[in-house]
């Protein structure tokens, strides 16, 4: 690649800011639109549609988003400002839904015809862009940047059709990614309905019955240089991989993982996350004491033990039995979980627990796929976008 020639982002794009909602018409409970937040943009790079926040009403016709629009974070609430000046191209959505454009979301429109979307997305992912929109975001709890802020960037502009190779290089990686995801999706809606079909008239037992609770802990802090997989909310949340850290950053006790185990939160439970594992034998595996570390004799009996916790007498109870004031950190107590009904799965028929276990490793490798994926776009981003790697690159293969 050539240099391009020097511009600032404001040469290229505008950035309008949305609509300023109020409190109280937000809820968690499904309407047709939805607000886009920096939870909907993954860490990685791209839009996700999970824990959504709903506007109560009509919205203004202008902050209507489509499918295809480019925006970007203007607000990030976490406290490593994880996704700040974040692009991403809203999906197409599931029917009856749409997306709002809000005071903290910035809506990139393209003003030059030298500018290919795609390949705008992927350039405000670059370190050089990052460093500089969290160099000059303000806030200490909040942080925030604004329109004038991220306008102000400098980057090399290469030819268009350099442009739309870097994009559809990357694209094909972010589209398996997407594919693996779907796939997952519909892996997960099966199971939930095998065990509400299978469940039905089974004898039930309390959860602790067919299932044993790992209490065993570890302290981080003592285990020098090692590496661990650490298996917390977050990184279910990013894609249920568990995040491969120094042990010496893990500030507080985490629990001992099995190889084989079924975690289940028990913070905020009405999101239910539940989260096969298999831990490799390259590093310790350590899970958020926020999690239930279940495990049980056999992968068929543990593969009983997801049927079990995804049951939707459950999954209904579960919420109901936590303790706390606050909506962002109420928590069941592992007794008072162990403690609900569940159907014995134990007792279902031989196939039925084959095939689901079939199922939740599959769903595992390919979430195991999708990471070695991320993790080999990630890597080619900066080497494409700055030209140090030609393209097509050779043994890339999706």
């Amino acid at each position: 690649m050539t240099p391009g020639r020097r511009v600032s982002l404001g040469d290229i794009i505008k950035i309008k800011h949305g609509f300023a909602f109020k409190g109280e018409d937000i809820t968690t409970e499904r309407q047709p639109h939805f607000l886009v937040t920096p939870g909907n943009f993954s860490i990685g790079g791209g839009f996700k549609l999970n824990r959504l926040k709903y506007f109560k009403g009509i919205p203004p016709e202008e902050y209507v988003l489509r499918p295809g629009d480019l925006v970007v974070t203007m607000t990030d609430l976490s406290k490593n400002m994880d996704t700040l000046g974040y692009a991403a191209t809203v999906p197409s959505l599931p029917p009856g839904l749409t997306a709002l454009h809000n005071q903290r979301i910035g809506l990139i429109s393209i003003t030059s015809p030298d500018v290919d979307q795609s390949w705008l997305e992927y350039r405000m992912r670059a370190s050089d862009y990052r460093a500089e929109v969290l160099a000059s975001s303000s806030g200490s709890t909040v942080h925030h940047t604004s329109p004038g802020r991220i306008l102000e960037f400098q980057l090399d502009l290469p030819s268009l059709e350099y442009q739309r190779e870097v994009a559809s290089t990357l694209s094909a990686l972010d589209d398996k990614i997407e594919s693996n995801r779907r796939a997952n999706a519909l892996i997960s809606d099966l199971l939930d309905a095998k065990s509400e079909k299978f469940g039905a008239g089974l004898p039930t037992v309390p959860l602790r019955i067919i299932a044993k609770s790992i209490k065993e802990t570890a302290n981080p802090s003592k285990l020098g240089d090692a590496v661990v997989d650490h298996f917390s909310l977050p990184a279910f949340d990013s894609g249920a991989r568990p995040e491969r850290a120094a042990a010496a950053r893990i500030m507080s006790n985490k629990l001992r993982v099995p190889q084989h185990a079924v975690l289940l939160s028990r913070l905020n439970p009405r999101f239910n996350r539940t989260w096969w594992v298999t831990a490799g034998t390259e590093a310790m595996a350590l899970a958020s004491t926020e999690f239930l570390v279940l495990t049980a004799e056999d992968g068929l009996e543990l593969a009983a033990v997801w049927l079990a916790v995804r049951d939707p007498f459950f999954r209904e109870e579960l919420p109901k039995r936590v303790t706390g004031t606050s909506g962002s950190h109420q928590r069941v107590r592992p007794d008072d979980a162990l403690a609900i009904e569940v159907p014995d799965f134990r007792s279902a028929a031989l196939e039925v627990k084959q095939s689901t276990l079939a199922l939740l490793m599959r769903a595992e490798s390919l979430r195991i796929e999708s990471d070695r994926v991320t993790t080999l776009r990630d890597s080619l981003l900066p080497e494409l976008l700055f030209g140090r790697r030609r393209i097509p690159v050779e043994g890339v293969a999706v």
